[in-house]
């Protein structure tokens, strides 16, 4: 009779169930393994710190360019207000007389011109100047938020790289419990459940090891995105440790806020500009512009008349009152873009102050007493489990409790890190 016959049901399903379980911490460790030594099949670039990636944003960044270009469009739109609107026209005429026995030809010529008054010309450069000014801070609250954007995703991908450290990590920790169990086993110390709980822990590390990887290529995605890079190029960044700066009071950050914010400055140009270009739709409605003409003739029996003449249009049915209507509604958008900002603009920086303040502390306490206690009790366990004073379930529930505390350790990390970049955005500037 064979092995198999001689075990129960109930035997049968935990060897079965065993060899599952080393199946799995077998496939776990292949995909570990290859997560970590497989070569990229892009070529790598260059390690991109903060300050590189700002960079790369400013020059980069495809919604900067456009904003730029922006800007360009609104300095065309200055230089053509600054000339006339309309050019002189030059005419002339020819007409023919017969008569008996003789024929005239008249000839003439004209030139007229229309002229702006009534300080038309300077509402009407003034509303330009307004326009380049809007498009520029509306160019810098772009700058804003897109360096905004680089900053909470450079320091995501940082994170998440420090998670994947710390999953190689377990991963490295779980073998090694997993072989100081076989060798227990086989001395006869533990039994077989305590190699199977080992090599189940194994499999479980490297599965956070590969979600670890995955979150990685999406950091990495919307980094390349802020930074207007190739889809071909690969990105790794390095973070530094930087202590967390005292800052000045709230009240002091709410009013360089308001004096700096390029989204506040902006509303208010552009209010500014359309109130004086319904200034100047309503000054050419009541005030239309004359046109000069001055002609010269030779008629019939050689008579020369010089002369000139002056064309007003009437402002009777047109006064382009209904874009005067448009622009001081816009006006009056803009206006209440103005006053959301005035509100929003303080608790935006009060919001993310305490953010800021509440992930310093926290990060402080991890950074200097709860890192430094856990990088000692992994190696003060490891070593009990080695020499047979803690059992294989206690360990396992150390170790995690251990990984959370690192993971969260990162978590805080990234949490001051996104607070403060929620803080200069907020701010428009850094504190």
């Amino acid at each position: 009779m064979g092995r198999l016959d001689l075990l129960g049901s109930g035997e049968m399903g935990m060897l079965a169930k065993g060899i599952v379980m080393r199946g799995a911490a077998g496939m776990a460790m292949t995909v570990a393994v290859a997560l970590l030594a497989g070569e990229p099949t892009t070529a790598r670039a260059d390690v991109l710190d903060l300050e590189g990636a700002l960079a790369r944003a400013r020059s980069g960044s495809p919604v900067l360019r456009a904003a730029a270009s922006e800007v360009e469009a609104a300095r065309g739109r200055l230089s053509q207000a600054r000339l006339f609107p309309s050019n002189p026209v030059l005419s002339g005429d020819a007409a023919r007389h017969t008569g008996p026995g003789e024929e005239q030809i008249d000839r003439g010529v004209s030139l007229a011109q229309e002229i702006e008054v009534g300080g038309q010309r300077g509402l009407r450069v003034g509303a330009a100047t307004y326009d380049v000014a809007h498009a520029e801070h509306a160019l810098a609250d772009r700058r804003r938020l897109v360096e905004a954007e680089v900053r909470r995703a450079f320091f995501s991908l940082a994170a998440i790289e420090r998670r994947r450290v710390l999953a190689t990590e377990a991963v490295a920790l779980a073998d090694r419990i997993a072989d100081t169990a076989r060798r227990r086993a086989h001395a006869g110390d533990v039994g077989a459940l305590d190699v199977r709980l080992a090599e189940v822990e194994t499999a479980h590390a490297a599965q956070t090891l590969g979600a670890a990887e995955s979150e990685r290529a999406a950091a990495v995605a919307r980094l390349a995105t802020a930074l207007g890079a190739p889809p071909e190029e690969a990105i790794d960044v390095s973070a530094e440790e930087r202590a967390p700066s005292t800052l000045p009071p709230e009240a002091t950050l709410v009013e360089r806020a308001l004096a700096t914010r390029p989204d506040l400055i902006a509303a208010r140009e552009e209010r500014t500009r359309l109130e004086a270009e319904a200034g100047l739709v309503h000054r050419r409605g009541l005030v239309p512009n004359p046109v000069l003409r001055g002609f010269y003739r030779e008629e019939l029996f050689k008579e020369r008349i010089a002369g000139g003449e002056v064309s007003i249009p009437l402002p009777v049915w047109n006064r382009e009152q209904g874009t005067e209507a448009t622009l001081r509604a816009q006006a009056a958008g803009a206006s209440a873009e103005v006053s959301r900002l005035l509100g929003e603009i303080p608790r935006q920086v009060h919001v993310a102050l305490v953010r800021r303040t509440v992930a310093a502390e926290t990060w402080t306490r991890y950074r200097d007493a709860a890192l430094p206690a856990t990088s000692r009790a992994r190696a003060d366990i490891e070593r009990a489990f080695a020499a047979g004073y803690l059992g294989l379930p206690e360990v396992l529930v150390q170790q995690d409790r251990l990984l959370q505390v690192q993971g969260a350790a990162i978590d805080t990390w990234r949490e001051l890190n996104l607070a403060e970049s929620d803080l200069i955005e907020a701010l428009g500037e850094s504190p």
